[in-house]
């Protein structure tokens, strides 16, 4: 639903305010409330009473709002009031009660913040005892969180024009929420440097309230464009696809379909302590050998197993396989180890016909936030999907903008080529998860139905619209066959096809 609240044009959608601009330029990119669990897991909602009133130039909407559990089993409620007057003003206010005892991690406002016309951007944060600090919103992704202990937030975009934003009800800080494939820099309720997750018991109270003011015009400059203008795309890059969790087996016909692609290399994970990975090892290969595909092996190794690695290489040189990429990872950490990465010159010389990689087989801010030494390595990289934070459609399609800057970060990080080594709609592991028994997501909660849905083929448009604005090497997209694939173990190609093959 589209809204006006002043000279303020914006979205109203399930609950949220959404692309709030001024003369065509995003402002805010969306103001939202969320309940997250002990494991950063968010609880749907369930929206009533709901009661809009908009004329030319204001609104106001109020509703209640219930989040559940996978079970339908209400835990908290909230009462939520959305005003925008003629005077440009739009405030937010939420008051909420635990119906039930449960952990959280959060609980309330989040204020998402564009990247295009706003990075590098100054800012001065209003602290909340009073004083005040400037800065700047980060061009290259902030391992850390860049604004802290927020009341109130001032800051400047395209043609000068001022805007202030400000919060009540609870201590906000800022993110740099491209860290985890989000196009956006969020400003959130509870500081994490506050014990989490937080137990409430039935009956506790939440109560918040944002509100953004007026913009403030500086003379006669105009402010309809943005400040970093989308440039033409400029680099090709290389893709492939990564082999099926769902089935080991490839028909004849999903080979025919798949060899019609313009795919770089067929992508495989192996742990070499995980009992019977030779036996898959040799399916992977035979699969590999009928795509006439090279193989990018995702390889696990824990550091007092490193023997392993020969053993791994023995086997390559024996069967004389065509490995064009390995990737070094950790057992038991997020990041490649530096006992790892400085065995790759030994590596190198054992095996000098392929490129070794290090960095994460998680998302970006692994690589950003625990860094290490990547000069013995042939390139960086890590993974990506969109929905972390955010589950809707819309916001699937906005998050494809940030692989450009993802890349870009990554290169100015490690002065290395970098290679996204996996591309999926849903999650496939939880770094985050507070039991190690949560790290591994199950097929059934990495299926996203969309994905054989036109939708995924609009979502693909995006990804490589984003990536042709970079210069990645190469990107592994999604899997052969299966829920998480192109196609059924049958062949029947779902709509995202169409994409891949006009890449091709």
């Amino acid at each position: 639903m589209k809204l006006r609240a002043g000279d303020y044009e914006l979205l109203y959608d399930g609950g949220s305010l959404r692309k709030i601009k001024y003369q065509g330029v995003e402002v805010v990119r969306m103001i939202y409330f969320a309940l997250r669990d002990h494991n950063w897991g968010t609880f749907d909602k369930i929206i009533s009473d709901e009661h809009v009133e908009t004329d030319e130039r204001s609104f106001k909407i109020s509703y209640t709002c219930i989040n559940v559990t996978e079970n339908q089993v209400p835990v908290f409620e909230w009462k939520v009031e959305l005003e925008g007057t003629a005077a440009g003003a739009i405030t937010a206010e939420i008051a909420g009660t635990a119906l039930q005892d449960i952990r959280r991690n959060r609980a309330g406002f989040c204020i998402l913040h564009p990247i295009e016309g706003v990075a590098g951007q100054p800012v001065t944060i209003v602290h909340e005892n009073g004083t005040e600090s400037t800065s700047h919103f980060p061009k290259y992704i902030a391992p850390d969180d860049p604004f802290l202990m927020i009341r109130s937030m001032k800051w400047e975009m395209a043609g000068g024009t001022k805007y202030q934003m400000d919060v009540e009800g609870d201590t906000f800080e800022t993110e740099d929420q491209r860290n985890w494939g989000d196009a956006s820099y969020k400003t959130f309720c509870t500081p994490l440097s506050k014990p989490y997750p937080v137990q409430l018991h039935k009956g506790d109270s939440v109560w918040q309230r944002v509100r953004l003011q007026p913009p403030v015009v500086q003379g006669n400059r105009p402010c309809s464009v943005p400040i970093n203008p989308t440039v033409a795309p400029s680099s090709t890059f290389e893709w492939g696809i990564a082999a099926s969790i769902e089935t080991n087996d490839l028909a004849p016909e999903v080979v025919k379909k798949l060899k019609t692609l313009a795919l770089s290399h067929y992508r495989i994970d192996l742990d070499v302590a995980a009992e019977g990975w030779m036996t898959d090892f040799s399916t992977y290969c035979e699969n590999a050998y009928q795509l006439e595909l090279p193989l990018e092996v995702a390889l696990t190794v824990s550091d007092e197993e490193s023997d392993q690695l020969d053993e791994f290489i023995g086997l390559c040189q024996y069967h004389r396989l065509n490995v064009k990429r390995v990737m070094l990872f950790s057992r038991g950490r997020v990041t490649t180890s530096q006992t790892l990465i400085e065995l790759i010159p030994n590596l190198k010389s054992s095996f000098p016909t392929a490129q070794w990689g290090v960095g994460t087989n998680f998302n970006f801010t692994e690589l950003n936030r625990n860094r290490f030494e990547a000069k013995e390595a042939d390139f960086v990289t890590f993974s990506y999907h969109p929905q972390v934070h955010a589950f809707d459609s819309i916001s699937i399609l906005e998050n494809a903008e940030t692989l450009q800057y993802q890349v870009e970060s990554a290169e100015f990080l490690y002065q290395k080529p970098v290679h996204i080594n996996f591309i999926s709609l849903r999650a496939r592991a939880n770094p985050y998860a507070s039991s190690s028994g949560d790290v591994l997501i199950p097929i059934a909660k990495q299926i996203d139905v969309r994905q054989k849905e036109d939708f995924a083929k609009g979502w693909l448009s995006a990804i490589f619209q984003s990536l042709s604005h970079s210069s990645v090497a190469s990107v592994t997209l999604l899997r052969t066959v299966g829920e998480l694939g192109l196609m059924t173990p049958a062949g029947d190609v779902y709509p995202l096809f169409e994409i891949f093959s006009k890449k091709n």
